[in-house]
């Protein structure tokens, strides 16, 4: 399993506190059969420049790395959840904060009503910056959406579905994400892991319930989708 949304790094984001956190997470992530963990932690345009967070991930990385025992870690793969703002298709530098080896960004949108803009944001994102997007946890954003249309036309777009593996907790959100899979929509799992408490590894739990409610084949599906991303 490929986990596609972590804050496992310690110490640079509202992720891991401390390495002691970030080996007991990656611990439970290897446990649950997690071979490969994205560590994204939260990039915000108005607080940190590109390369000031560059640098930040770098050294929280670095950190984490010499303590780690890798026959009981998972591989980490560097990314950046990347929160919305208003011209991100036109910001400079942004590609730097693709996933590690590919050309895919993860974006978070904003947690409002969308609008205009914002689709064509994401649109300007894909078309000037020549990159995939990552849509983070889509699912946590359909309560605020009471514009329909806008609605569909961003999940009409070429992008990728990140989803949170806890997101059966909702009938509304286990609809959503039925209906992505059944459509063959690229969609990949996430635990969106923050700490060893509330917010803990649980990759494992989204997994056998879209094998339980969905099928094998969904999950081989979402599976032959998280390697195809990180070999582009």
């Amino acid at each position: 399993m490929i986990d596609f949304h972590s804050h496992v790094l310690p110490g640079i984001d509202d992720g891991s506190d401390c390495v002691e956190e970030s080996l007991e997470m990656l611990h439970t992530a290897k446990n649950q059969g997690v071979s490969t963990m994205l560590a994204t932690p939260h990039f915000y345009a108005q607080d940190v420049s590109v390369d000031h967070f560059l640098e930040k991930r770098k050294k929280a990385y670095d950190t984490l790395k010499r303590c780690m025992d890798n026959s009981d870690c998972p591989d980490i793969r560097l990314g950046a959840e990347v929160c919305y703002f208003r011209g991100i298709g036109r910001a400079r530098e942004i590609e730097k904060l693709c996933i590690e080896g590919t050309r895919v960004i993860m974006v978070e949108l904003p947690f409002r009503q969308w609008d205009e803009e914002v689709l064509r944001d994401v649109e300007e994102l894909m078309e000037k910056q020549n990159v995939s997007v990552m849509l983070a946890h889509i699912e946590r954003f359909y309560a605020y959406q009471k514009r329909k249309k806008i609605w569909k036309e961003v999940l009409d777009l070429p992008v990728i579905f990140q989803v949170n593996a806890e997101f059966f907790d909702g009938r509304k959100k286990r609809k959503l994400i039925k209906k992505l899979v059944e459509e063959n929509r690229p969609v990949v799992l996430g635990s969106d892991c923050h700490n060893t408490d509330r917010r803990k590894p649980n990759l494992d739990m989204g997994y056998s319930f879209i094998r339980e409610k969905i099928g094998q084949n969904a999950v081989d599906e979402i599976e032959k989708v998280s390697v195809e991303i990180l070999e582009k």
